[in-house]
């Protein structure tokens, strides 16, 4: 009859309705024991750099051990920074194995997707628990409750019973993010302060010295940053030949040279010094032995100081074009859109070595501009001293050699 029909598909509706919670209790549940183990047993990757060709600073490493060691009321979230090729990465993952517990680090790729996927992983879901986790965070993330969800998603100061203090989330490389997904940067932004002022978690973003550090600076949310910026820079001198002449076995002379072109760059030390070292060897082997008429091997005696000039001007030719391609992509070459503006600057960094902030938005008089030109890897702005700066050795280096910016 209709009246058993109704009442079939109303009990129907109340038991999908009773499964459907269940599960959903049941779901959460299991999504919360899975997070709180991996904040409880910590999350991060090892470096890409041997052991024994790590450089520590020790400054740098002290300050990154306090704010991955945070007190139990820490109520500030943080923002490192450093040019590319700084070891920022490296560095920072170092000290977050080092204190294991409690630390979860993210890359964080421009592409929505891919950063789900890699926060995922870093937690440690199955894969069943990867799909539906993506899926539930994309549909979140792009309506209007993202913040909501990102936060419910976090756990509880109460619910990580063995703390003593709040957990860390280091979220890698969000530079990418000001570039090509700023509404999404934001978002994170907001939410770290929200969690800042809970006591709840602490998030580290980590940065090059592009726009994404000065578009955090300029939002609300930067209240709850920890107002000065940890920079990690470059190499000194003396840490540069101890990098390439003790830990990579590079003559003095060479490697005085390399420090000339690449400054204290830790990326291009160990590019070119691992070259120099590859290239001394394959040259060395292949003029070493030659055949005489009688088809006997007879040694030759070869001058390893022409072999590494040799090396040393190939070196100084590929470093010098990429160079050249950056003030390409900043579109400041001769007869380029920004080549006139571009030139003044430069020939006052000549000059001073740096510019404060400020000088240089007057100088340039055009947000959009300045923003190409700190994305272009020709400049770079320090948040902590809010000055521009070349943004390599390797640049000043081209400007010096380079006749249209005279």
């Amino acid at each position: 009859s209709a009246w058993n029909i109704i009442k079939w598909f109303g009990t129907g509706i109340v038991i999908t309705a009773l499964f459907n919670l269940s599960f959903t209790n049941w779901h959460n549940h299991w999504n919360e024991r899975i997070i709180l183990n991996a904040f409880e047993h910590g999350s991060c990757s090892e470096p890409d750099v041997k052991q024994k060709q790590l450089i520590y600073c020790e400054v740098v490493i002290k300050e990154l051990r306090r704010i991955l060691e945070p007190i139990s009321d820490h109520s500030s979230y943080h923002v490192v920074v450093g040019n590319h090729g700084t070891g920022k990465t490296t560095v920072i993952r170092q000290c977050a194995r080092d204190v294991g517990k409690e630390v979860i680090y993210v890359d964080v790729p421009p592409v929505l997707n891919r950063f789900i996927s890699n926060l995922a992983n870093a937690i440690g879901y199955s894969f069943m628990e990867y799909v539906f986790f993506i899926e539930t965070f994309k549909r979140k993330i792009l309506g209007n409750s993202e913040s909501g969800f990102f936060v419910s998603w976090m756990p509880s100061r109460e619910e990580l019973e063995n703390t003593s203090k709040p957990p860390v989330l280091i979220l890698d490389n969000i530079n990418k993010l000001g570039q090509e997904n700023a509404n999404m940067l934001k978002n994170l932004q907001d939410i770290a302060k929200l969690y800042a002022d809970q006591s709840s978690c602490i998030i580290v973003f980590i940065s090059s010295e592009g726009t994404a550090p000065h578009m955090m600076m300029q939002r609300s949310s930067w209240s709850r940053a920890e107002k000065d910026p940890i920079v990690i820079e470059d190499l000194t001198s003396k840490e540069a030949f101890t990098y390439l002449h003790n830990k990579l076995g590079i003559e003095k002379e060479v490697t005085n040279q390399l420090i000339q072109l690449l400054g204290g760059r830790i990326r291009d030390l160990k590019e070119y010094g691992n070259r120099i070292n590859r290239g001394k060897t394959f040259e060395s082997e292949s003029i070493y032995y030659l055949d005489n008429d009688d088809g006997i091997l007879q040694e030759y005696c070869v001058n390893v100081l022409i072999i590494l000039n040799i090396l040393l001007s190939e070196v100084h030719k590929t470093v010098i074009h990429a160079v050249n391609h950056n003030f390409h992509q900043a579109e400041m070459m001769e007869g380029e859109k920004n080549h006139v503006i571009g030139k003044v600057i430069v020939q006052k960094l000549v000059k001073n070595e740096k510019i404060d902030f400020d000088t240089f938005i007057k100088l340039v008089n055009n947000k959009k501009i300045a923003d190409e030109l700190l994305q272009a890897n020709v400049f770079s702005y320090n948040p902590e001293s809010r000055t521009v700066t070349f943004q390599s050795r390797a640049t000043e280096v081209f400007v010096r050699e380079s006749p249209e910016f005279r």
